[in-house]
C-alpha cells in the first residue's frame, strides 16, 4: 500500500506557557527503579538505531491529564543497577524525533514502523541529542535523568480520546563520542510496547520487538492553548460505495468550544458537510485529501489537510501458499481490491519470476526464502513480503546472543499439520565449535498459553560440531506442541541466538513461534526432566533460533500402550527412518519383557478397539509378521524394508503396531501405533 506521511496545516502553536507539568511513564516509576534496562536506543553509541516506543493512554489519564496537552520535553533516565560505572557524556548531532497518535493500540503494533503513526505524525525534533555524564549507583534507588531533551516542535496529544502515543528516534551513530551506558525501563507491567531495528536507522520494518516493554520516560507537558483541527476516518481503505465515516476531535480552550465545522472530504476545494461528524460514499476510485475547518469564537478558523488519506478501491497485497510433496510450492493472490498486474519474486533475488495472479514455483533445494507479490491497477499499487520455509521452519533474523551458565532457551508451537523434523542445527555466533539441541512432545497446554509442564523427551543431540545440521526423524500430528531447546557451549556456558517471536510457517501453514526455556544447562544430567516454560502466543518475546529441517514425510506416533500384566511398561515403538518412496523406511521397537515373541500388525486406518489383551490402535489390517528373531529378552528391535518406488504412495496413510507374547505366561503387550505417511 501507498504510505503517506501526513501533514498538519493549521495555526502555528501557542506559545508554551511558564506553568509547566511532568508525569512519568510508566506510571508508578517516578520516583521507583524499573525492573529491567536496555541499551536501546540511547545506549548505541556510535551505532545505528531506529525505534519506536508506544505508551498506553492511560499513563496520562490516570496521572490527571483531562484534555489535550502540548509535549515540550523529554527525559530518559540511567539505569541505577545496571550503570554502576561512570561514563562520559556525548552527544549525536543529528537525531530525528517524531510523535504521533497512534493508530494502533500498543498490544496491537506492527514491525512495519509507519503503521504504527496516526496523520497527525510530527517531527518534534531534527538535531542534536546529548547525554549527560554520570555514574550508577549500584542500588535500587532511580538513577539521574541523563538524557534531557528540548523539542524544538510541540505535541499535540488528547489521550482522552482513548489512542496511545507512538515515539520514534531515528538515531545514524555519527558524530558520537563517549562510553556506553544502559537506561532505566519496566518490562511485563509498562503497558508500553518497543520495535527496533539495530543496523539502520531508516529501515521501515523492525527486526526485534517486545509487547509489554517500556522505558522510563517523563513528560513536560502544558494544557493546550489555542484552536486545533483534528480528525479520523474509518476505514481509510475502502471498496466502491461503501460509506467512510468521519469523526471530529478538534479542540479549542474557549469556553464556549468549537461552534462550526466544514468538511471538504474530496479534495475539490468544496464544502461537502457542516455537520460536526458525516458519513460519505465514493464512486469513484482513486486517493482523496480531506480537509477540515473549524471555527470557535476566540482564534478563527483553522484547517488540518490530510493528502490522500482515504484510499478508494485501492489495491492490497496479499497472498497463501500451499507446499506440494518436494520442493513445490503453489502460491495464490489473494490482494484486495482489484488488481490488473501481478509481480511475484519468489526467491528474494529482486527479480520478478511470475507476472500471472497465481503461480507454482519448484525450488531446487529446500531452504528459507523470502517472498514478494507486488499488485497494481490504475490508481494505486501495494507489495506485500513474507519469509516462506520450503521443507524448514523459518526463523526471525538474528538480533544477539544471550549467554548464560543454566539457561537454555528455544521455541515452541502448535502443529497444524502432521510433518516430521529431518536435521537441526544451532546458529554458532560466539564460534563456540560446539552445538546441542533438545526436541520435546507436548500434547496438553496450560491456562497461560505455554505448554505444560514436563514435556516427553523425543531426540537429544550433545556437543556436536556446530558447523554440520544434527540429522533426526521425528514425527509430530496435527495438534501436538512441538518444543525445541538449542544452545551452543559446554557444561560450563550456554550461548543462545537471540531473535524476536512470532508468525512462521510449517510446510507452508502458518504458526506462531513463542518464546521456551528451561533453567538447566543442556549438558546437565537429566535432560528427560527438565521443565518448559513459555511466553503467550497473543504475546510474542526474544526465543532462541534453531535452524530445522522438516518435511511432510511422517512416521507419527499415536495411542497408549498396554502393558503385559504387572510386568514392565508397554513397549515403545518410534519409526527411526522415514518412508519416503524409493528408500528404506525403519521402525523401531524397545521392550522390557523376557521370553516373548513379537508381531508387526499393519492396517490402512487408526482405530481405538477394546480387547481382553489391550487396545487394538489399527484398523483394516492387511497383514501380521513375526517381527523379533524368535524367543527374546529386554532390548530394542527393528524392521525395515524397501517402500516402492510408486508417485500413487505419496500421501497414503499406512499404521503399525507392535504386540508381543510372553511364552511362558501367555500375556499379551501392546505397544502404541504409528501412522506413517509417504513421501517423495
Amino acid at each position: 500500500m501507498k504510505t503517506t506521511r501526513f501533514l498538519l496545516a493549521a495555526t502555528a502553536f501557542a506559545a508554551v506557557a511558564s506553568a509547566q507539568f511532568t508525569l512519568v511513564a510508566p506510571s508508578g516509576y517516578a520516583a521507583a527503579e524499573g525492573n529491567s534496562n536496555n541499551i536501546y536506543p540511547w545506549g548505541r553509541a556510535a551505532s545505528p538505531m531506529h525505534y519506536m516506543q508506544i505508551y498506553d493512554s492511560t499513563h496520562f489519564t490516570g496521572q490527571g491529564v483531562a484534555s489535550p496537552i502540548l509535549i515540550s520535553n523529554l527525559r530518559f533516565r540511567a539505569d541505577a543497577v545496571a550503570a554502576t560505572t561512570t561514563w562520559a557524556g556525548g552527544s549525536w548531532p543529528n537525531i530525528g524525533i517524531y510523535m504521533s497518535t497512534a493508530a494502533v493500540d500498543y498490544t496491537a503494533y506492527s514491525t512495519t514502523f509507519a503503521n504504527n503513526h496516526g496523520p497527525d505524525l510530527t517531527t518534534v525534533l531534527n538535531g542534536q541529542v546529548t547525554v549527560l555524564p554520570g555514574a550508577g549507583n549500584g542500588t535500587g534507588i532511580p538513577g539521574q535523568w541523563h538524557i534531557d531533551i528540548a523539542l524544538t516542535t510541540p505535541f499535540l496529544y488528547d489521550p482522552t480520546t482513548g489512542s496511545d502515543l507512538a515515539l520514534e528516534v531515528q538515531l545514524d551513530g555519527t558524530g558520537w563520542s563517549g562510553t556506553g551506558f544502559r537506561c532505566d525501563a519496566v518490562s511485563g507491567t509498562s503497558m508500553c510496547s518497543r520495535m527496533w531495528e539495530s543496523t539502520s536507522a531508516t529501515s521501515p520494518t523492525a527486526s526485534g520487538s517486545s509487547a509489554d516493554y517500556g522505558l522510563v520516560t517523563e513528560f513536560t507537558y502544558v494544557p493546550a492553548n489555542g484552536l486545533y483541527s483534528s480528525f479520523s476516518a474509518s476505514p481509510t481503505s475502502t471498496p466502491l460505495n461503501t460509506p467512510v465515516n468521519f469523526t471530529d476531535h478538534s479542540y479549542s480552550s474557549d469556553p464556549g468550544g468549537v461552534l462550526a465545522w466544514a468538511w471538504d472530504v474530496d479534495g475539490d476545494s468544496v464544502i461537502d458537510y457542516t455537520t460536526q461528524n458525516c458519513s460519505h460514499s465514493y464512486t469513484t476510485e482513486g486517493y482523496y485529501d480531506v480537509s477540515l475547518t473549524v471555527v470557535d469564537s476566540t482564534h478563527g478558523s483553522v484547517t488540518q489537510t490530510i493528502p490522500q488519506y482515504i484510499a478508494v478501491d485501492a489495491v492490497e497485497a496479499s497472498f497463501t501458499t500451499m507446499t506440494l510433496p518436494g520442493n513445490t510450492v503453489v502460491f495464490t493472490d489473494t490482494s484486495a481490491g482489484t488488481p490488473t498486474s501481478w509481480a511475484w519474486d519468489v526467491d528474494g533475488d529482486s527479480v520478478t519470476d511470475y507476472t500471472t495472479q497465481n503461480c507454482v514455483h519448484p525450488y531446487p533445494n529446500p531452504g528459507q526464502y523470502n517472498v514478494t507479490l507486488t499488485v497494481t491497477d490504475a490508481i494505486s499499487n501495494s507489495t506485500t513480503s513474507q519469509e516462506l520455509g520450503v521443507n524448514v521452519i523459518p526463523m526471525p533474523p538474528y538480533t544477539s546472543t544471550y549467554t548464560y551458565a543454566t539457561n537454555v532457551r528455544g521455541y515452541w508451537f502448535q502443529s497444524p499439520t502432521k510433518f516430521s523434523i529431518t536435521s537441526l542445527k544451532v546458529p554458532d555466533e560466539t564460534m563456540h565449535g560446539t552445538q546441542n539441541v533438545a526436541v520435546y512432545r507436548g500434547t496438553t497446554i496450560s491456562t497461560a498459553g505455554v505448554p505444560n509442564g514436563t514435556q516427553e523427551l523425543e531426540f537429544l543431540s550433545l556437543l556436536q560440531p556446530s558447523a554440520t545440521p544434527i540429522p533426526c526423524a521425528i514425527s509430530f500430528d496435527a495438534g501436538d506442541y512441538v518444543c525445541v531447546l538449542g544452545a551452543c557451549g559446554d557444561a560450563s556456558i550456554m550461548h543462545n541466538s537471540y531473535a524476536n517471536g512470532g508468525p512462521s510457517t510449517v510446510l507452508g501453514q502458518p504458526i506462531t513461534l513463542a518464546r521456551l526455556y528451561s533453567q538447566v544447562n543442556l549438558n546437565a544430567p537429566s535432560p528427560e526432566t527438565f521443565t518448559m516454560i513459555g511466553s503467550s502466543v497473543a504475546a510474542p518475546s526474544s526465543i532462541a533460533r534453531v535452524f530445522t529441517g522438516v518435511t511432510s514425510c511422517a512416521g507419527v506416533p499415536y495411542g497408549d500402550g498396554t502393558p503385559s500384566g504387572a510386568g514392565p511398561a508397554a513397549p515403545k515403538m518410534r519409526c527411526t527412518a522415514l518412508p519416503f518412496i524409493g528408500q528404506t523406511a525403519v521402525l523401531s521397537v524397545e521392550q522390557g519383557d523376557a521370553n516373548v515373541l513379537g508381531f508387526l500388525v499393519t492396517g490402512l486406518g487408526r482405530a481405538s478397539v477394546t480387547s481382553p489383551y489391550g487396545t487394538i490402535l489399527v484398523g483394516n489390517i492387511l497383514a501380521t509378521q513375526i517381527l523379533t528373531p524368535g524367543i527374546v529378552g529386554p532390548g530394542t528391535y527393528t524392521h525395515s524394508w524397501n517402500v516402492p518406488n510408486n508417485p500413487a504412495l505419496v500421501g497414503v496413510d499406512v499404521n503399525h503396531q507392535y504386540a508381543q507374547i510372553d511364552v511362558n505366561t501367555f500375556q499379551v503387550a501392546l505397544s502404541n501405533g504409528i501412522e506413517m505417511q509417504f513421501a517423495p
